[in-house]
């Protein structure tokens, strides 16, 4: 691992009140994940393969996406700096990954096969509170997101995203963000109009 990525891996985990990882854990953790950069639209992994590695977004802008039946790119999910990469589903289910997670812009990751990072959990308690975590959060993450289809207006979806992703907007297409809120690019214009978003 180059000394600069070692730097932001000490800054990003070891650092983070919320992970709470202490030294020896985070060498741990050191030993297993290597860094990896991802171009611009190259991707993590891709609908219908294993999903057999797990990152850790240290840089970059990541969507979850799949094509539907009508040949619509729909957006799911956005991944941003310090939150963790894996198909979760098809870990568990023991399936193919049913999304493709997709680099928005370059981005630099730490990388780990699962099984890997499953023996150094197992009986570790600091690394299975930090996986816990991580996971807790993309699950909340995902909760929120689908709820708000049930209890929020398409309006009232943009301003949680603003208030999610501060600055995100920036880094994604217009199309990706319409099919994550579940509108047309028209739609989302027209919000961003009515809030004096565009001028």
């Amino acid at each position: 691992m180059s000394e600069t990525v070692h730097n932001e891996f000490e800054m990003n985990f070891l650092k983070n009140p919320v992970l709470s990882l202490d030294e020896k854990s985070t060498a741990i953790l050191r030993e297993i994940f290597k860094p990896k950069l991802i171009g611009k639209d190259g991707f993590f992994v891709q609908n219908g393969e294993q999903s057999t590695e797990m990152g850790l977004i240290l840089k970059g802008v990541f969507r979850s996406f799949y094509i539907d039946q009508n040949g619509n790119d729909v957006t799911k999910y956005f991944h941003v700096q310090d939150e963790i990469l894996f198909s979760y589903y098809a870990h568990l289910s023991q399936t193919k990954a049913r999304y493709s997670i997709q680099a928005l812009e370059d981005s630099e990751i730490l990388v780990t096969k699962i099984s890997e990072f499953e023996k150094v959990v197992e009986g570790n308690y600091p690394l299975l509170l930090f996986y816990k975590k991580m996971v807790d959060a993309m699950l909340v993450k995902k909760e929120k997101h689908a709820s708000s289809f049930t209890l929020l207006s398409s309006s009232q979806r943009y301003q949680q995203f603003l208030a999610d992703y501060p600055c995100l907007e920036n880094h994604i297409k217009q199309y990706q963000l319409a099919s994550y809120m579940g509108i047309t690019p028209v739609t989302l214009s027209r919000i961003r109009k009515n809030l004096n978003l565009i001028k």
